[in-house]
């Protein structure tokens, strides 16, 4: 695959969330609450914070983050999926949450005028991640906290290339996902110290997974990707760990969904 340009990456990635904007925002908004506390408690979060969460999507870290912080922005490029964060906030009578378009690579925030910058599941998304992860640093004061939230490919070549081939397949959008080694020499480079890492594995159902990025049975991008998936379920070849579920009765003689697992990495690390 010819790897797109910063543009051409930045309109596929609005493109997929817009389609998506809806069935992704619920589930993101709603499965992902524990995440973001866990992850504001990392970070410690407090009432003197300002904050901004970038690539925010529909809300799901800010959201969380408006109850400990002093205030925080929302930052995305997305214009649908930020109308679905503002009816969010609006509805929960959130006032020290405000969101606004923007771009993750550049964020526009002066230097040393953040106390936190948080971010989850979008470094995959974006075309250079060590670009995001500095601008979070340029963007903190000194003792500022970074939090992110993502998954990871394992450290071997070929069982990280079948994962993220499995990645595309679902989703256009999707460029890399980086090994736990890379977040560490990212982070370092950018005067970054990891000051906390946990490992959360999430039990998936394969069909709920294709659904949330806007496929279902039948649709070429579902098929191509479950082929890929199935062909991993002998030796766990991509780390997602398949495995065939029961036959649903309900719908006899149809291929049985696929149990499987996502790993996602929490990160705190503090600027020095």
């Amino acid at each position: 695959m010819t790897p797109l340009n910063d543009r051409q990456q930045r309109d596929l990635v609005r493109d997929r969330f817009t389609r998506t904007a809806e069935v992704f925002g619920s589930f993101a908004v709603q499965d992902r609450a524990r995440e973001a506390e866990r992850l504001a408690a990392m970070v410690t979060a407090g009432p003197n914070d300002s904050a901004v969460d970038l690539a925010c999507g529909p809300g799901t870290l800010a959201l969380r983050f408006a109850r400990h912080v002093k205030w925080i922005c929302g930052l995305d490029l997305t214009p649908a999926i930020l109308v679905r964060a503002r009816e969010t906030a609006r509805s929960e009578g959130i006032a020290n949450l405000f969101f606004a378009f923007g771009d993750a690579q550049s964020l526009p925030f002066a230097d040393n005028s953040l106390d936190i910058a948080v971010t989850s599941y979008s470094l995959h998304h974006i075309p250079h991640p060590e670009r995001t992860i500095a601008e979070m640093a340029r963007a903190l004061k000194r003792g500022g906290r970074v939090g992110v939230i993502d998954i990871f490919v394992p450290e071997d070549p070929q069982a990280a290339e079948i994962n993220n081939r499995i990645e595309r397949h679902r989703d256009p959008s999707h460029t890399r996902t980086l090994a736990q080694s890379e977040f560490k020499k990212i982070f370092a480079a950018s005067g970054l110290r990891i000051i906390a890492t946990e490992i959360e594995e999430h039990p998936r159902m394969f069909d709920h997974w294709l659904h949330v990025a806007g496929w279902h049975r039948g649709d070429a991008a579902y098929n191509e990707a479950r082929l890929l998936m199935e062909s991993t379920i002998p030796n766990d070849a991509a780390n997602f760990h398949p495995r065939y579920a029961a036959p649903d009765p309900a719908k006899p003689g149809e291929p049985p969904d696929i149990a499987m697992v996502n790993t996602s990495a929490f990160i705190a690390a503090e600027k020095i």
